[in-house]
């Protein structure tokens, strides 16, 4: 077999806090964070989102086509779940027993026994989840399918029978998908105008979802014509965080399906909300202002009522979950895109895969609702999403290795950059 060398070059970076100027009542901690360990644990295919489960003490990575489980303890791949067309996050249930899994490519959500890890059940939602939230108060499970541009495609045409030819798939549209956990079954089907991208619960009843800008177009039949269904405006969706009340919304399902008894069940309720509000009883928009122009992850600090939105302009908005404000914004890093937050500890961290790649760490006062960054940790590229064990302190990032092939021969420009096998690997950040 011919074997092609990979070259890869590893920079070795100072670890220091950040010198920037420190507002009041924030202290910078007794020694700075850093790489403790890295595990190689392989595996094939892109990644996408870490789940921390604290009390089995298990990571677990959405990678390709598999959800790898690691033992945080042990630094290793204890199993690995298999059967994904595209694995993007793992939400976890408050009893301990079920994991829910969004598989983009099948337009699904899998779940799995998390003491067996085998699966218990498929559930198809018609459209491709990327994140997906466990809400405990109402028992639901929110997956989000952002807004996706339709593909080109012929006109639609009547039936013989004369009667309206469906309308082309909507762009600009986004679909939250409602489980009830315990029924292992679609409930309800969301559609907003929007791209919901990001969802995260706050243990009180509530979800927030980062929805980015999106341009939504309002189409009107008139049955004449090559063209049956005509666009009549554009309406530009400005980046926004939506609440969604889990149980009042709950509560609305329960109602729509009590209100007719004698029709048998024939699938999940229906909200179509794309060309109008939603009532803010089940939906709220928080406005984003120029502080967040393109949000992407989030993380909620439920007890103080705030959100902390990773935006794609190097920013780190810190607002009020009641009213939206920004109450801080603060300088991260390029390619920034999951936070995560230690309660515990009053700290957030936000992973930013984009050039070298670091791990912005700020501190948070409560008592005083401030915040700075008091480190920014050089990471690897493309460690971009990540973790925290709240019961230890250390946050968990993954990346792979890129290395050249020079047996392939070519003119500048020509070289490319390729996934190191077996270099997948689980970055390890403490004291």
């Amino acid at each position: 077999m011919r074997r092609a060398p990979f070259f890869c070059l590893l920079a070795c970076l100072p670890l220091a806090a950040q010198q920037a100027p420190i507002p009041t009542a924030t202290e910078l901690p007794s020694n700075p964070f850093f790489i403790k360990e890295a595990w190689p644990i392989g595996g094939a295919g892109n990644w996408d989102y870490l789940t921390m489960d604290t009390q089995a003490r298990r990571l677990y990575i959405a990678h390709g086509r598999s959800v790898q489980v690691v033992d945080v303890n042990a630094g290793l791949v204890v199993a690995e779940i298999p059967g994904f067309y595209e694995a993007h996050q793992i939400a976890l249930d408050d009893t301990g027993t079920l994991g829910f899994v969004s598989d983009g490519l099948a337009a699904a959500v899998h779940v799995f026994n998390r003491e067996t890890l085998e699966p218990e059940a498929f559930i198809l939602i018609h459209c491709s989840p990327r994140s997906i939230a466990y809400e405990p108060q109402s028992k639901l499970v929110f997956a989000v399918c952002g807004a996706v541009a339709p593909p080109p495609q012929q006109p639609p045409r009547p039936s013989r029978s004369g009667a309206r030819p469906a309308p082309p798939p909507p762009d600009g549209i986004s679909h939250v998908v409602a489980i009830d956990a315990e029924k292992k079954a679609v409930v309800a089907d969301f559609m907003l105008a929007g791209d919901f991208r990001y969802a995260q619960a706050d243990g009180d009843g509530g979800v927030f979802v980062t929805v980015g800008p999106a341009d939504h177009s309002y189409l009107f039949y008139h049955g004449t014509g090559q063209h049956a269904w005509s666009q009549i405006q554009h309406n530009v969706v400005s980046p926004r965080i939506a609440r969604l009340d889990a149980e009042a919304i709950a509560e609305e399902i329960h109602r729509r399906v009590s209100a007719h008894p004698e029709s048998p069940a024939v699938g999940p309720v229906h909200f179509d909300w794309s060309e109008s509000q939603p009532p803010q009883s089940l939906v709220r928009y928080l406005p984003l202002t120029g502080a967040c122009s393109n949000p992407q992850g989030l993380a909620v600090d439920g007890h103080h009522r705030r959100l902390f939105v990773a935006c794609d302009n190097y920013r780190l908005a810190v607002l009020d979950s009641n009213s939206g404000n920004v109450v801080a914004s603060l300088t991260t890093g390029p390619g920034d895109d999951a936070p995560a937050y230690d309660a515990d500890r009053e700290l957030i961290f936000v992973a930013n895969g984009g050039g070298y790649g670091s791990l912005t760490i700020v501190q948070q006062d409560a008592n005083t609702d401030s915040y700075a960054v008091i480190q920014n940790l050089p990471t690897m590229e493309r460690a971009r999403t990540l973790a925290v064990d709240s019961s230890s302190g250390e946050v968990y990032l993954v990346t792979d290795l890129h290395g050249v092939d020079l047996t392939k021969m070519g003119g500048i420009g020509t070289l490319r950059f390729d996934p190191v096998p077996g270099s997948f690997q689980v970055l390890v950040i403490g004291h």
